[in-house]
């Protein structure tokens, strides 16, 4: 098989012209990776545009998901390509961003199996170690106080993992959800902030990108507010929690302190 892409959590290998396989490192939970296979599945039966899973596999104890091939590019890697694009492509990642949130969980389906927003927000801002019991306690009360939804949520919406050729796709929808678009938009806009960019990139990629991605937050900022009825003031009141519960994954520890900080000075604040 051939690798034809590689993320910190997982590497992807083209199996035939019809399928790839999305092998995860050693070590990553095998919960987190049934529930990308479920989740996957479901969010498919509600018409949102995913590649077809097929099932689950193991291989040099490893274990994988086996997914239809599509044919397409990341956003980021569109973006690298044709920088003078960049304002069309980071409205592309909006109005698919805006697509998706019309995307209303039916109440029967709810529990089947889509994780609850602010319940996952939750355990992970528990689980950061890089948090005080005071801090948790603050942010947390913070959280309980925000709205609930029932919108499709993905919790990890950037360029990379938006998929565009014939047709638009989202992929990696470990993290996907239901919840309240507001605090979607917030992570996405946390990534733009501070995320940190694959390590597979070139370096020339990574310079390109790094120096754009302000222009590329601003303009996706602008269109999503521009196509939906949120408010910034909405969006901007799951900063916190959202930024907090992100110190338990699996990013680079200057990414950590970076999120620290904006933690620490937002409290102040409050």
């Amino acid at each position: 098989m051939k690798r034809i892409a590689e993320g910190r959590t997982a590497e992807i290998f083209q199996e035939n012209h019809e399928s790839v396989i999305k092998l995860y490192r050693s070590g990553f939970p095998k919960e987190a990776i049934i529930y990308e296979y479920e989740i996957t599945k479901q969010v498919a039966s509600l018409g949102i545009s995913v590649p077809r899973v097929n099932q689950l596999v193991e291989m040099e104890g490893r274990v994988g998901i086996n997914f239809e091939y599509i044919e397409g590019k990341p956003l980021l890697q569109k973006m690298a390509e044709h920088p003078q694009e960049l304002d069309d492509f980071s409205e592309v990642l909006a109005d698919m961003h805006v697509t998706l949130h019309r995307c209303e969980v039916p109440s029967d389906e709810r529990g089947k199996p889509f994780r609850k927003q602010k319940e996952v927000l939750a355990h992970n801002i528990h689980q950061a170690p890089q948090l005080s019991t005071d801090e948790k306690h603050a942010i947390l009360q913070i959280l309980e106080a925000l709205p609930n939804g029932n919108r499709v949520c993905h919790g990890d919406f950037h360029p990379d993992n938006a998929m565009v050729g014939e047709k638009r796709w989202i992929i990696d929808w470990m993290t996907g959800m239901i919840g309240h678009p507001a605090g979607d938009i917030a992570r996405t806009l946390l990534l733009f902030r501070y995320g940190t960019l694959p390590e597979a990139a070139p370096s020339h990629v990574k310079d390109q990108l790094q120096a754009l991605r302000d222009r590329m937050g601003h303009v996706y900022l602008n269109y999503y507010l521009a196509h939906s009825n949120l408010q910034m003031d909405e969006i901007d009141s799951w900063m916190l929690p959202v930024a907090a519960a992100r110190l338990t994954e699996w990013i680079p520890e200057e990414e950590k302190e970076q999120l620290r900080s904006v933690i620490r000075e937002r409290l102040k604040l409050k």
